[in-house]
Order: structure tokens, then sequence, then C-alpha cells
């Protein structure tokens, strides 16, 4: 019983944490309708810039927070304007930022070596670094109640997120992010730029993974340079499932959708750890879940618009004429 209390809290804690990188991609994904692969080099930039400045500048860990966000806007600015400017697919785009990124944070791990060498994991007790989950007085509570705090802490910052990307959503900046992602011409015919609102969108969404990244880094007591692999499909997976599981519910916005969804999610992948003890078939059964996953969000027409027709029942009339 012990065990699965402290896996589910585990997997509370990881939900958390992904739920705030799921909220970018419900804006460049489902919002721009824009595939950002280069989510897998932001997530880990957001880490290591957030390790960089807490070791070597001192600087508070919520204060790293925000500039691990700023260098986030930034990478998403840059996908934007191959996007936009250079005219290079969506796709394409993510990759290039991706392939960089990750060169990037790689040379970036030099200004947290002494030696001057790159490296891939850094210990946050061996440099030093205090931040919002380590400390006297965090590492003097048992195991359990620290976990709870953990929990406690990264659902107010995730609850803050939330609240935040709602009430630009309902500023016109934000409507017309979600008409570029629905209809450019409209927004062509309204004397706007899409493009522009496309580049403002993929900045906020890969601010967000910044946070996440360095929120991981924080929570991990530790910065590891392979910590962005397949956190793309973990975002992917946990906006499909929140619309898929909790589309239904009207009342429900689509941000609460993704952040239930990767709760749910992180959770099912601590509970395979307890059946697959050794790992052996735990890529398996992700991959296995992750196909029940999109079986599921096929059969949901709808769940590619959720940042612009958010789950309207279709009309009578519509249903007959089908």
């Amino acid at each position: 019983m012990s065990l699965f209390i402290n896996t589910t809290l585990g997997g509370l804690e990881l939900g958390l944490c992904y739920a705030i990188l799921a909220i970018g991609l419900y804006i460049s994904y489902t919002m721009l309708d824009f595939a950002d692969l280069g989510v897998d080099g932001i997530f880990p930039l957001g880490g290591v810039v957030g390790t960089i400045v807490m070791y070597r500048l001192g600087v508070h860990p919520v204060l790293a927070i925000f500039v691990a966000a700023v260098v986030g806007a930034l990478s998403g600015g840059l996908t934007g304007f191959l996007h936009v400017k250079c005219k290079i697919s969506g796709l394409l785009c993510g990759i290039i930022v991706m392939t960089g990124m990750l060169s990037v944070t790689l040379a970036l791990t030099m200004l947290l070596s002494d030696t001057g060498f790159t490296g891939v994991i850094f210990n946050y007790r061996a440099l030093g670094i205090e931040g919002l989950f380590n400390g006297e007085w965090i590492d003097s509570l048992s195991n359990r109640n620290k976990m709870l705090v953990i929990i406690g802490i990264l659902f107010v910052v995730v609850l803050v997120v939330k609240v935040l990307v709602d009430l630009f959503l309902k500023t016109k900046a934000g409507f017309m992010i979600r008409a570029t992602g629905d209809n450019e011409q409209m927004v062509v015919s309204l004397g706007k730029d899409p493009g522009s609102y496309k580049i403002m969108g993929l900045m906020i969404a890969d601010a967000l993974t910044g946070v996440a990244g360095c929120l991981y880094a924080q929570m991990m007591n530790q910065y590891d340079n392979n910590c962005g692999s397949g956190k793309v499909v973990i975002a992917l997976v946990a906006v499909i499932m929140g619309v898929s599981l909790f589309g239904n519910i009207r009342c429900m916005k689509g941000t609460t959708m993704v952040i239930l969804g990767a709760i749910v999610y992180s959770l099912a992948l601590n509970y395979f750890t307890l059946i697959d003890t050794n790992g052996t078939f735990l890529k398996l059964f992700n991959a296995v879940f992750f196909a029940l996953v999109l079986i599921i969000g096929n059969k949901r027409k709808d769940f590619h618009k959720i940042g612009w027709k958010a789950f309207k029942k279709p009309k009578k009339e519509s249903v007959k004429n089908g």
C-alpha cells in the first residue's frame, strides 16, 4: 500500500510539471495547428539556463523560472521567424530549432563545470544550488511529507499559469491567435498580419516549455542533458487525452482539460512501473497506451478545435444531414 501511495504521489509531481508543458503545446498545436518539435530542445534549455543563473549568479529559484521563460520565448520566436519570414514548413522549423538547441544546451553546461568540460548530469546538492524543492526546511521533512509539499508548490505554479493563460486568451491578442489557427483569411480581412500572431503564439507556448524545463530540473534536484527526450510526445498525449476524456464537459476550459490529461498520463506511466518492475516492457506499455489514446482521440473529431470552437455539440440539422 505504501508503494502504491508513493507511486501515486510521484505521478502527481510529474503530472503537474508536465501540465505546464502541455498548456504550451495546447497553444501551438491545437490553437495554431503548428507541430512544434522544438519542444524537445527548448525543455532542457530552460533547465540548463535556470540552473546556470542559480549557480553562477545566485538568483532566487523563482527568478530563475522567469529567466527560463524568457529564453524559451526567444527560442519560440526563432521558430516562428523561420516559419513566417523564411517560409520554412512548421515541421522542419521545429526540427531545426530542436537540433540547434540540443547543441546549445550542451555548450552551456560548460558554465556548470569548473573544469570547463561539458557534462550530462549536474546534481544540485553537489553544486550547492538551493532550488524550490530542496534546502534545510524541506530536507528535514519525511519523504511522503516532502512529496506533498512539492505537489502543493507545483499546484500553485500550475494554477497561476492556467489563470494567466486563460486571461490572455480572453484579450484581443488571444482572440487573434485563436483566429489565426482557425482561419487566417479572416485575420487578413480584419487588416491584421497572421504571421505576427503565429510568432506571438509560439513565443508564449515555448516560454511555458522553458518554465516546465526549469521546474523539472528543480524538482529532480539536478539538470540532465537528456531530459528533453520525448517531451513533445508526453505533452501531445496529455493534450489528446485531456480532450478525449473531458471534452464532453462543456463548462471545463481547454487548459483544465490538458492539465488533467497530463496528470492522468503521468499516473498511468507510474503505475506501469508497478506492473513491470524490471522495466523490460515499459516502453511497450507506453506505446500501446499512446495508441489507445490516439484511437480514442480519433473518435473525437473536434480535439484539434479545442482552441477555437471548444466542443460545441453538433446541431440536430447537421446530424441528420450527416
